[in-house]
């Protein structure tokens, strides 16, 4: 392996121009930059690549090391397998999967129709765009051998004429308004426009000024501005997230979770602005859903709850509370490192995600989840029949379950097993329903 003075030289030696200058937006106005086609063997894939950034902490953690592909030549197979693969695990001192659809979508294309659009590159080699076609490249070169696949198109991006923080912005833009690439996972994402507004200075307490960052961030990425300050408003409470379980930066404890927090930022963007002083609890409320393993779509049970039935939601936080306070927490609210990082392989849209691209959220060490996520699941089936304008389909709701628990002698059983003492308090509160509501059945005397 070359060290950057050698590829440096190696690609000053052997680029050949094409005779030919793409456009490509810096800072506030269009470039031409000229177009070189350079030996695959000179390019090395970025390790900071913002596309896999969650995923590379998921590794370095199992790995017990940090990934350096310029000294150790097996990490760019695993930071290949990152950027082109699903279901990762390590395996001895690589991490592999497997290939998605969407790495033999990418291998098919450029096998059909070869190169569209030149790779960004450092002078050393360094690719700053184009990370998984070099990797998917070098992956083919395995597969069906090097011949025409020897050398790419790049252009070279100086140091000297475009610094890291224009770069940062270039890539962001570039690879942020990508419509027929694969998709960031969904902290990848968040964590690319996190960066974008933290080089604009957001100011996260500030519900004005993250506004006005998210206007100037949508025409990158595309979406419109309320859905810019969503996502920077579901940004702002991972972050908060991390920090309450004293786990801060770490992103892959959280992978897959982006719906979770959307919802969440869009519950607490009105109780900000509403109920600032009881923003503490309601948010302990969420965050415990979330650490329940409960998905979006009850967090968003749990929204439509608080804005329409306050009284049940605050029942519920007030059991939440409760819970939590016999949490043993004396080793810290830690999260522990999943055991997969299990990126999304989909083209489902991120504003409405398909089941599969939401993962079972975080695991907290002796976190009381049952009795926490029985309470959420309890409260939102009351919830739910409490919208209900069909009495009798309730009714019919209820005597359906009550007729399953007599079948096989369930409840009999039940009440003689290690949870009778909870199945006759039930059982107690439905007899005493009954007997309170029997008049309304019987006639007058």
């Amino acid at each position: 392996m070359r060290n950057s003075d050698e590829r440096t030289h190696y690609i000053a030696e052997q680029k050949k121009s094409v005779d030919r200058k793409v456009r490509v937006w810096v800072q506030d106005g269009w470039q031409d930059f000229e177009v070189f086609r350079v030996p695959v063997d000179a390019l090395l894939l970025n390790v900071d690549n913002r596309r896999f950034r969650a995923e590379k902490m998921w590794a370095e953690e199992h790995l017990g090391r940090q990934l350096d592909p310029e000294n150790y030549p097996i990490d760019e197979l695993s930071i290949g397998s990152l950027l082109l693969d699903v279901s990762h695990r390590v395996e001895g001192d690589k991490v592999v999967g497997k290939p998605g659809g969407n790495y033999e979508a990418l291998k098919n294309d450029w096998l059909l129709r070869k190169q569209e659009s030149p790779l960004w590159i450092r002078p050393d080699g360094t690719v700053r765009n184009g990370n998984r076609r070099l990797s998917m490249i070098k992956r083919l070169q395995k597969e069906i051998g090097s011949a025409s696949l020897e050398r790419v198109e790049a252009i070279i991006l100086p140091d000297s004429e475009i610094d890291e923080p224009s770069l940062l912005e270039m890539e962001q833009r570039e690879q942020l308004t990508e419509n027929f690439k694969v998709r960031y996972n969904d902290i990848d994402y968040l964590l690319a426009l996190r960066e974008a507004a933290e080089i604009r200075e957001v100011q996260w307490h500030d519900r004005e000024n993250i506004e006005s960052v998210a206007g100037e961030l949508q025409s990158m990425v595309e979406k419109s501005k309320g859905e810019v300050v969503r996502d920077l408003f579901a940004v702002k409470y991972m972050d908060l997230f991390l920090e309450d379980s004293e786990q801060p930066g770490q992103y892959h404890r959280l992978l897959k979770t982006l719906e979770r927090f959307r919802d969440i930022g869009r519950m607490m963007m009105q109780v900000e602005e509403q109920y600032p002083m009881e923003a503490a609890e309601i948010l302990q409320t969420l965050f415990a859903a979330v650490r329940a393993g409960k998905g979006h779509l009850d967090i968003r049970s749990i929204r439509a709850m608080f804005k329409s039935d306050r009284s049940r939601f605050d029942k519920l936080a007030s059991r939440v509370a409760e819970a939590e306070a016999g949490w043993d927490i004396a080793a810290g609210p830690s999260l522990s490192n999943p055991g997969s990082s299990a990126p999304i392989d989909s083209d489902v849209s991120d504003d409405e995600p398909d089941a599969d691209d939401e993962g079972p959220g975080p695991d907290v060490a002796n976190y009381p989840k049952i009795e926490i996520g029985t309470a959420i699941d309890l409260a939102i089936d009351a919830f739910s029949a409490s919208q209900q304008d069909d009495v009798a389909q309730v009714l019919l709701e209820v005597c359906n379950r009550l007729e399953v628990l007599t079948e096989q002698d369930r409840l009999g059983v039940a009440l003689t097993g290690d949870d009778g003492a909870r199945v006759r308090g039930s059982l107690t509160k439905i007899v005493e329903w009954a007997d309170v509501n029997r008049h309304l059945i019987e006639p007058a005397d």
